[in-house]
């Protein structure tokens, strides 16, 4: 539902009439008046039909919608309609950008350079990857010499992220369902990612090497990914859309749920949904961030209890500086701000979104990881498939659980197989 300009035109000039009216005496109407017309997104605490029509819905929740407002409409909503208004946070997917990743030990390599920019399209295998199995997938699977990867067959994994290229040679066969939570109350049946962070982490998770066999292969490239975007083209995401988008997957029949984003600022929707999640018997991985060394620097929604956070692991041995971290240096206890888990997050190489390959960092890379390793492990219960994550989980940094590593990395044993 979105706003009606004729009704928008009628609750605008009631708000500047009431300003005007008061203006003499009002402090607040002075405030408001001299606001402009900055627009964020809000809850707005109300289940009323006739304010939903004047301002428009972005998401359901219960106990009232989601709304992108101007600040005098917060104005309106809170002075005339006396109605309370909640800020919506804005999170960001944590990859090091390109601009920064030289830093973060990232490398440019023949693959990468024949990429002149996001709307080139590859022609078929003209792009090959440097290499078809990953150091990442090499170190989860402990073995550098293997040529295939499997498991996470029937295992369906909800990426919420800024969508997928869903027709990339080596995800099109994984590829269950793909929505676009960004623009309204009903998700549309697209998943367009012109960004290019929710392809490569969908490649890392379960990409299947193509029908050709000369691709990249994942971590679990039998699972089925279910793309649900909920990052703008930036980046960018707004909590609603990943709190809407983390209900319907847990609500139709994902295993797990990834959301490689996150942000510093804790919120009541993002919350709940977690909370329904776990309910439904949905595992939750999500990346701890990239805010660098500092104890609890932790993003949310990682830093929700009962969601497996991942921090990033270099291929030397060492956790990136950047890397956030939880405030734990004792025995586990997760309450909240705490590494579960560590896995490969810098120099990741997979799928792009013009058909080729990229090398990306960041702790979304890490989760995708662990997100693949729960597939490959998943017994239909998730507490349970955790408990396996641990089991396998290997101290890569200091002894025990540590607020950089958490328990460690999850690395199969030989003889673990496929279901």
């Amino acid at each position: 539902m979105y706003k009606k300009p004729q009704l928008r035109f009628f609750v605008v000039l009631a708000a500047f009439l009431a300003v005007f009216l008061v203006t003499g005496n009002s402090a607040d109407a002075k405030t408001a008046s001299g606001k402009g017309v900055t627009e964020g997104r809000y809850f707005v605490e109300s289940k009323s039909v006739l304010i939903k029509s004047l301002f428009g819905v972005q998401h359901d929740f219960s106990g009232g919608f989601t709304s992108d407002l101007t600040t005098g409409e917060v104005w309106t909503l809170e002075k005339i309609f006396k109605v309370n208004v909640i800020e919506v946070p804005l999170y960001k997917i944590n990859a090091v950008s390109s601009d920064t990743s030289a830093t973060a030990g990232s490398i440019v390599t023949d693959a990468v350079d024949l990429i002149s920019g996001a709307d080139q399209k590859a022609k078929e295998r003209e792009i090959l990857p440097d290499s078809q199995i990953p150091w990442g997938v090499k170190k989860v699977y402990g073995d550098n010499v293997i040529f295939s990867t499997n498991g996470g067959k029937n295992v369906n994994i909800a990426v919420l992220d800024t969508g997928a290229n869903i027709k990339h040679e080596d995800l099109s066969a994984r590829i269950k369902d793909c929505k676009d939570f960004t623009r309204g109350p009903v998700p549309r049946s697209a998943c367009e990612d012109k960004q290019g962070h929710g392809t490569h982490i969908a490649g890392i998770i379960s990409a299947d090497g193509g029908t050709d066999g000369k691709g990249v292969w994942g971590i679990a490239s039998e699972a089925s990914l279910l793309i649900y975007k909920v990052c703008r083209n930036d980046g960018t995401c707004w909590a609603d859309d990943i709190a809407s988008a983390a209900i319907y997957a847990s609500n139709n029949g994902a295993n797990i749920i990834l959301i490689g984003l996150g942000g510093n600022a804790d919120n009541f929707l993002m919350r709940d949904a977690s909370a329904e999640a776990v309910k439904n018997n949905v595992l939750i991985v999500a990346s701890a961030g990239n805010d660098g060394a500092d104890k609890g620097s932790i993003d949310f929604p990682a830093a929700y209890k009962d969601i497996v956070s991942v921090s990033a692991f270099s291929e030397e041995g060492t956790v990136p500086d950047w890397s956030s971290r939880g405030i734990n240096d004792g025995d586990y206890i997760k309450e909240s701000k705490e590494i579960e888990f560590t896995a490969p997050g810098e120099n990741i190489e997979s799928a792009w979104i013009d058909g080729g390959y990229r090398y990306l960092s960041g702790s979304s890379m890490s989760a995708a990881h662990v997100t693949g390793i729960a597939a490959k492990l998943w017994n239909g219960v998730a507490t349970s498939t955790d408990a396996k994550l641990r089991k396998i989980a290997r101290d890569v940094w200091t002894i025990g659980d540590d607020s950089s590593t958490g328990f460690g990395i999850p690395i199969f044993p030989r003889t673990v197989e496929s279901d």
